[in-house]
């Protein structure tokens, strides 16, 4: 049997979670991981058996490979992205949010197009149990017309999370809990009721020392006439909380509770077996990428189109710009105006331009 062949570049947080998934897929294997930081790729490659490297340019020289899932700092992934697009002609999975800029994500669609290239946007929570019941549900009309939509993310990232990396925490290369923590959840509401006429929002830092926000609340108006609501902090105290979702229409509700968008906690459509869609993830991750990663090996192994490619990633870097430029701005914003955020990827002189850092020469 054909293989795809994986290499991870970026082995923070969530890389573990891309490698348990690769692993678990018949018609896939990791070959190599790589990371700026040894001790990192080192520890995944020992686990794995499997080679490490610290320059991704050397790995992609020596390693067969055809995908590679790029898990660098926020900011920088355009630029390793488009790289590797154009210099190795691999396929890419990148992790969320695929860009920061709006010019970015545009151009990383273009590349992926041009080259006949393949470009996966990490979105994998539209693939929890629950969350497909409702995506089922709005699909067959059972809401009928929708009302209302609120999500609600209640992390806890205290300042060890944001000094463990000089990146974390910036608006150059990470953005705050509405970039890196909410924007899963934001992608769910946008997914459910399409698409945003304007946003309106407000922003803060309250408990953490970095430069972006730790605390956020947005209403969005959808071009259908429904509302939205997003609450996100990553102030809560002292554990993760809640990353919930709740749908309301006119035939019925339907909510999805637990820390990870993990469980039906209400559906007052066809008696059903709630317990069925009460999903146990070991941590926030939950285990959407297993779904995501298989279709991405048989998107490659058959030639598909990717399921969640760039345009469904860029979608949620235009909401997020717009959230933000409401924020700066202190006002009702409107999506046709293609609204750009004046600090989200933005190098503040504030701070230190620390894109050097992450950047691999050959």
């Amino acid at each position: 049997m054909k293989k795809v062949r994986f290499a991870i570049i970026g082995c923070g947080r969530i890389a573990s979670r891309h490698i348990e998934s690769i692993r678990e897929l018949n018609n896939s294997e990791l070959v190599a991981v790589c990371d700026l930081v040894e001790e990192r790729a080192k520890k995944y490659s020992g686990e794995n058996d499997i080679k490490y490297y610290t320059n991704y340019h050397e790995m992609l020289k020596k390693e067969d490979i055809d995908v590679v899932n790029i898990m660098t700092p926020s900011g920088m992934h355009p630029e390793h992205v488009i790289d590797v697009m154009k210099r190795y002609r691999k396929h890419v999975v990148v992790e969320k949010p695929m860009a920061l800029k709006i010019s970015d994500g545009e151009e990383m669609i273009r590349t992926a197009n041009e080259l006949g290239l393949k470009l996966f946007a990490v979105l994998q929570n539209r693939y929890n149990k629950p969350v497909k019941k409702i995506r089922q549900a709005v699909d067959e009309g059972a809401f009928g017309k929708l009302v209302m939509g609120t999500v609600r993310l209640r992390w806890a990232r205290e300042q060890k999370y944001y000094d463990r990396d000089p990146w974390r925490g910036t608006w150059l290369l990470d953005g705050g809990a509405l970039t890196n923590q909410a924007i899963h959840h934001i992608d769910l509401l946008q997914w459910m009721f399409g698409e945003v006429e304007s946003v309106s929002s407000a922003a803060n830092t309250i408990l953490a020392n970095v430069e972006v926000e730790d605390t956020a609340v947005c209403w969005l108006r959808f071009k259908s006439g429904a509302l939205g609501a997003i609450e996100a902090t990553t102030a809560a105290r002292p554990i993760d909380l809640e990353a919930s979702l709740s749908i309301l229409g006119e035939k019925g509700t339907a909510i999805i509770e637990g820390a990870s968008v993990n469980k039906l906690v209400t559906w007052t459509f066809e008696n059903i077996d709630m317990s069925e869609f009460y999903e146990h993830p070991p941590n926030v991750y939950g285990f959407g990428h297993n779904e995501f990663l298989a279709e991405v090996a048989d998107s490659v192994l058959n030639d598909k189109p990717p399921v969640i490619d760039g345009t469904e990633g860029l979608r949620c870097v235009r909401l997020l710009n717009a959230i933000y430029r409401s924020a700066e701005e202190k006002r009702e914003i409107f999506m046709k105006d293609n609204p750009v955020s004046s600090n989200l990827g933005v190098f503040k002189s504030s701070g230190e331009d620390i894109r050097d850092i992450y950047r691999t020469g050959e």
